[in-house]
């Protein structure tokens, strides 16, 4: 008996999560109120990518707005060229959930039914009522695709990774860039070796750093606007680009017509209750567009009684486009956790780029590889070979004893693996 899904929001997530139950022979239904791509092909992921794969100092604005027009019509036209050949039905309009497996939309004169449903509702940023952009010399993530000018001097607030690659971004334009991490650090997510690598090299381009203190206020006035910190320190600006952190959208999807808490509690597969399923940003941090994809893949095969196995954070890689590229994945420190760096250097691949960085890798007392990280060119590329040593339950020995193609980065997983397995 054929089976039936409800999508609501068209973002990677949403899309994958479609395409997965459609390849499955189920009818898929996707909601979507915006454009299709969502917030992450209009408004994030997408734009940043674009610009940081552009930026040099002679680089005209404009012409990255031709290439990003081109780009995110192009990526567009192949999503809806996938949903159209699964045979998706796509409604434009705002959904809500109105009971188990019944969602309201905008302009239908009747709720919509299905055997499940899996939101994709993504999320939004958050600010401080002093610090909250007005699109003019204080700027968010969302409003990078519409820069029309390269502004002399920027401030960055936020040190997690969209901090990192918008203060690597404008200095590699030519600006002189001020970057206010605030109390936490630099990539407090990640381990002290990796962040402070990543800071050591900004700070070597000239980024000026500005470590043990966060942007209080923003006073704004024609033409600039001046930064002002805890400690009481005024950094003036062309541009303030604010970058504080983002939250789950689940306000007014309706989730409070089934009884559930704001967040709900979700299974290892996404399902928050019966036939019901949350994936992707709308599931809180981190905010990434791997565990979005494999969260839409997991909740879809489960939702039409699929095999699948639960969702498993310790093989998603967190990268930092910047450079040095900065990526982990899996446990990297903790109890029983033993970590072997060693340079990119000793990867010949590495010399043909760019040497410089460091690698490791991570393992547990009965020699399982946990995770590891690395900053450096190509990083998230990088740790291919540990994402499937986790995966698989690979130790140290099995994959000290594997030989990647030379020259490769990949090689540099075998290469620690059997320097720590020769010291003992």
């Amino acid at each position: 008996m054929e089976k039936s899904l409800i999508v609501i929001g068209a973002g990677p997530a949403g899309i994958e999560a479609a395409l997965t139950a459609a390849r499955a022979a189920a009818r898929v239904t996707l909601i979507h109120e915006g454009p299709l791509g969502g917030r992450s092909t209009y408004g994030s992921l997408l734009p940043s990518k674009v610009w940081l794969n552009a930026a040099r100092p002679d680089i005209a604005p404009a012409a990255v707005q031709q290439r990003l027009q081109h780009v995110t019509a192009a990526w567009v036209d192949v999503q809806t060229r996938l949903l159209d050949d699964a045979g998706v039905t796509r409604v434009q309009g705002r959904a809500r959930i109105a009971g188990p497996g019944m969602v309201e939309v905008d302009g239908q004169s009747k709720p919509l039914g299905a055997d499940a449903v899996i939101l994709a509702s993504g999320s939004e940023p958050t600010f401080k009522a002093e610090l909250k952009p007005d699109g003019k010399h204080v700027i968010a993530p969302r409003l990078l695709g519409k820069l029309g000018s390269l502004p002399k001097r920027v401030v960055v607030i936020g040190g997690g990774a969209t901090g990192c690659e918008t203060a690597y971004l404008f200095n590699t334009l030519g600006s002189a860039v001020t970057w206010l991490p605030g109390r936490s650090g630099v990539l407090a997510e990640f381990p002290r070796g990796a962040a402070d690598t990543l800071s050591a090299a900004l700070a070597a381009r000239g980024v000026n750093i500005v470590g043990g203190v966060y942007a209080t206020n923003i006073e704004r006035s024609e033409p600039s606007a001046t930064v002002v910190s805890d400690a009481g320190e005024q950094y003036e600006a062309d541009l303030v680009f604010v970058a504080t952190g983002r939250r789950a959208d689940l306000a007014a999807q309706g989730l409070d017509a089934l009884g559930l808490d704001l967040p709900p509690t979700l299974d290892p597969y996404g399902q928050a209750a019966p036939g019901l399923y949350l994936i992707g940003d709308a599931t809180g941090e981190p905010f990434l567009a791997n565990r979005a994809l494999a969260q839409a893949y997991i909740a879809a095969r489960h939702a039409l009684g699929l095999p699948v196995a639960p969702y498993n954070p310790d093989t998603l890689v967190h990268a930092v486009y910047s450079q040095p590229e900065v990526a982990q994945v899996g446990r990297v420190d903790g109890a029983g956790i033993r970590c072997q760096e060693v340079p990119l250097d000793l990867a010949l691949k590495a010399h043909l780029q760019d040497p410089a960085g460091r690698f490791a890798l991570c393992w547990d007392t009965a020699g399982h590889i946990t995770g590891g990280w690395v900053a450096g060119a190509h990083a998230a590329d990088t740790l291919a070979p540990v994402v499937t040593a986790i995966a698989t339950g690979g130790t140290l020995e099995q994959l000290g004893a594997t030989w990647p193609a030379n020259p490769t980065l990949g090689e540099l997983a075998s290469i620690a693996a059997r320097t720590a397995l020769s010291a003992g």
